[in-house]
């Protein structure tokens, strides 16, 4: 009885870890939001979709839009760090609550990124397949 009990608690947790609810990009620290949206913080970023936060990591379909938008001011930008740094960059450092940036990946290829003002404490990863 024990282990079905547990069986079921961990089945239910493994569930949920894959985005059951949805929220805001806003919002809580949790995901279920629109794959390719990563919330931009203070000092953070956290993918809408699951939750994954510094390194912020979301996986898309090759032609996808991937889009950062901004939870609150503070000074933040996004810039490639793979071998190829000048695939993307948004080289004007945003600061409005509501400001956006948006980049289209046509490729397949693992595209990390970092905050030009924050470095190492602000990090993600766009997966494209």
């Amino acid at each position: 009885m024990r282990y079905t009990a547990r069986l079921m608690v961990a089945t239910l947790f493994s569930l949920a870890a894959c985005g059951g609810g949805m929220t805001s990009p806003g919002g809580g620290g949790g995901g279920g939001g629109a794959v390719g949206q990563v919330v931009v913080g203070n000092i953070f970023f956290r993918s809408a979709h699951n939750g994954s936060q510094n390194a912020a990591v979301d996986t898309i379909p090759a032609g996808s839009t991937v889009t950062w938008a901004w939870n609150a001011a503070g000074s933040h930008s996004i810039q490639s760090t793979g071998q190829e740094p000048g695939i993307f960059r948004n080289s004007v450092v945003m600061s409005g609550a509501n400001d956006t940036y948006s980049v289209t990946f046509q490729h397949p290829g693992t595209y990390p990124y970092q905050c030009a003002v924050h470095g190492a404490a602000m990090t993600g990863v766009i997966v494209v397949q």
